[in-house]
């Protein structure tokens, strides 16, 4: 599904459990986790703030270099946007419910921008080792 050439995919109309499934094809899980805001300090994932480009595991000492596979899905859909750049393109989305970006951690960086208020993403990090 995620070559060199596309290092990442948006996919739609997916339920959690396709969503889970696809993820599960393309190697192990190593953390699964809701993102939205639950908190008012701590994890950026996790509180209502804009994220600066970054690959899933930078700031983890139990993830770090671990990562390959980062999905999203949309669980509730909201204004925030989701950032996502490769070879010098930004690229902006607006998740909607039941759409899933998958996308190469190691070539891809991703952040995020505006007000995450509803929104609420599966993410699962994936190893392919």
């Amino acid at each position: 599904m995620l070559t060199n050439e596309k290092p990442f995919v948006l996919l739609d109309n997916l339920t959690a459990t396709d969503f889970i499934l696809k993820m599960i094809e393309m190697g192990t899980p190593i953390e699964t986790s809701l993102v939205g805001v639950f908190d008012d300090k701590g994890r950026g994932s996790r509180r209502d703030i804009p994220l600066p480009l970054h690959r899933d595991g930078d700031y983890s000492t139990d993830h770090k270099d671990k990562i390959d596979i980062v999905g999203l899905y949309c669980v509730n859909e909201g204004d925030a946007r989701t950032l996502i750049e490769h070879d010098n393109v930004l690229l902006k989305f607006k998740l909607k419910k039941g759409e899933a970006l998958i996308f190469d951690n190691k070539t891809v960086r991703h952040g995020r921008e505006g007000e995450v208020k509803d929104r609420l993403l599966m993410r699962i990090w994936i190893s392919k080792k």
